[in-house]
Order: C-alpha cells, then structure tokens, then sequence
C-alpha cells in the first residue's frame, strides 16, 4: 500500500488489504506492530467505517494493549454494524432479525464467515471483556435502540420521515462513545 501510494499518489484498497492486516497482527498477537500499523492507518485512512471482523481484532488489539477506552468505542462501533458477531463469539448465538440493516457486513451470515485462526486466537480473558461489555447497560440499551431503528425503518417511507431515523442511527454510536470513557 506503502508503494502504491508512492507510485501513484493514492491507495485503491478495494480488496480491503488495511483491514486483513489487523487481522494477521491479531493472529500472531503482534502488539508492537500492530501499534505502529494502527498510527499509519488511521492517519492514512482517517474516514475510513472499517469492516466488522476488522473491528473484532482491533477492539482485543486494543484491549490486550491496555486502551481499553478506545477498545470498548471500537467493540461497540462492532456490536452497532453486526449485531451477530459478539454473541456468536462470547457462546450467546441469537437469531437472525428479520429486517435489513443496509449492508451485507450486518447479515447474520458474514458473523459466519470469521476465519478459524481468529476464532482460536481469542483467550477467555478476551470472551469475558466482550461479555462483560455486550452485557452491559450501555451496550444493551444502544444495540436495542438500534434495533428499533432499523426495525422502523422499513415500514417508514419518504424522506421526511425516514431521515430524523437514519440521524438517530447514525448518532448511536457518537453517543455510546460517551459511555466509553
């Protein structure tokens, strides 16, 4: 990415290359790498939303790493784009909801797709941290609100009314940060 940018003045990642690098440093427990790696992408990719199994890694990167502020923000941005993942991960696996939630990296189905070796590179100090949180009632109050939202969402119809919605959802996340600290 490094030499693209050289090359070219800017990086097309449309594979998604930033995002499978946390999840080798998460792998291989790499925490002084990973340090360095998530200084660069975040200066290089200050916008960027991430990808859910991209958050899992970086949330117990930063945990393991003792920023657990930041680590609790980056779990709950996880929990609000796919709501599946923490349960299936702490042994609480729910059902899939029947409404849509705008990208397929929410489906109950990408929760499935986590590569085995991040699976097995999760301690039970990780497990607990993430129950602890997901059990929360912070957490539990934000993810329910946003389930709402969304449910709403799809009986709700023009723009008038859909867009305070769409506002609200995307302010969760701002207003579960608060809880972070």
């Amino acid at each position: 990415m490094k030499k693209e940018q050289r090359t070219f003045g800017y990086i097309s990642d449309g594979y998604g290359t930033r995002y499978l690098i946390f999840w080798i440093y998460f792998v291989l427990g790499d925490l002084n790498d990973a340090s360095t790696y998530l200084r660069w992408y975040e200066k290089t990719f200050n916008d960027d939303t991430g990808e859910p199994i991209q958050k899992l890694c970086l949330s117990l990167l930063l945990h393991r790493m003792g920023k657990d502020e930041k680590a609790k923000y980056i779990l709950a941005n996880l929990m609000l784009s796919n709501l599946y993942i923490i349960p299936v991960i702490i042994g609480k696996p729910i059902k899939p909801y029947p409404i849509q939630f705008g990208s397929n990296h929410a489906d109950h189905e990408y929760s499935q797709a986590i590569p085995c070796e991040i699976l097995n590179a999760i301690t039970d100090d990780d497990k607990n941290w993430m129950k602890a949180l997901y059990e929360s009632l912070a957490f539990h109050r934000y993810r329910k609100r946003h389930i709402e939202i969304h449910e709403q969402l799809q009986k709700t119809h023009g723009e008038e009314q859909r867009s305070p919605l769409v506002n609200e959802a995307g302010n969760l996340l701002n207003e579960l940060k608060k809880h972070c600290r």
